[in-house]
């Protein structure tokens, strides 16, 4: 167990790193009951233990993650068996709001495996008694408070999701690939196909789709002097109005405003 030296962050941050631990506890390991003014975040890594969340004892097992928030009590227990779990301390005037804004809240959130290389790092950088340590130990605990909210890298499992991105990604420059095209091939409602691609990737298909092609067309507008209708047509726009207006959307500029810039 580490702690950051100074009661609050020392440096002006939005979120600072407070404390990280690691612990193996024994069955009927049970640690004192406190409200504490700073969330904290439980991972499991091995075996299963218990934490009261808004009033309900709630299991956490290995690749589960439990959040409590600023002024909550903290009661957390092992059963009848060997608990190994992480866990990391933040505060500061945004660690609360950020924690919420990915997606975390005061429950039981299913997100794999605990990343222990990040988590060594915020140790390294807590032991950094510095300022440029203060910033650091912030950067490795938003980094695992994405992970945290299940942003991790992990193979897709739904098989008509992963077909799905396979056409999207073989034939984005199609000016006539769309959701409805995808779902006949795939042999769905395109409803369906829609709500099974949010569900597994957060984003629906056509917004990824929108999105890849106006990634491609940034990285096109900066890289040489082609013509604009050209770079539309390459990504997948048959109408520069269109086009305009996506890239205007993504950048808050023209295609000709985002090249001079």
């Amino acid at each position: 167990m580490l702690f950051r030296p100074v009661a609050k962050p020392s440096v002006p941050l939005p979120m600072g790193a407070r404390s990280v631990g690691h612990y193996r506890v024994a069955p009927g390991f049970r640690d004192a009951a406190a409200v504490k003014p700073f969330v904290q975040i439980f991972w499991g890594v091995e075996g299963t233990g218990a934490l009261v969340l808004n009033r309900r004892e709630q299991s956490l097992g290995p690749g589960q993650v439990a959040v409590y928030f600023p002024g909550m009590e903290h009661r957390v227990y092992a059963l009848d068996e060997p608990w190994e779990y992480r866990w990391w301390t933040m505060d500061g005037p945004m660690a609360a709001a950020l924690t919420t804004s990915v997606g975390l809240a005061c429950r039981i959130h299913a997100v794999g495996p605990a990343p222990g290389g990040v988590f060594a790092r915020l140790e390294s950088a807590i032991l950094n008694v510095t300022p440029t340590g203060e910033r650091l130990a912030s950067a490795m605990a938003y980094e695992l408070l994405v992970r945290a909210a299940g942003c991790q890298t992990q193979p897709v499992q739904d098989e008509m999701v992963r077909e799905t991105l396979a056409i999207i990604h073989r034939e984005w420059r199609n000016p006539l690939l769309g959701v409805a095209n995808m779902a006949e091939r795939l042999r769905t409602h395109r409803s369906f196909l829609s709500r099974r691609f949010q569900a597994a990737m957060g984003i629906a298909p056509v917004t990824y789709l929108v999105q890849l092609r106006v990634q491609h067309a940034l990285n096109g507008l900066k890289s040489g002097n082609r013509a604009m209708a050209e770079i539309a047509r390459d990504c997948g726009w048959l109408d520069p109005n269109y086009f305009s207006r996506c890239i205007r959307q993504a950048t808050g500029k023209s295609p000709r405003e985002f090249r001079k810039q």
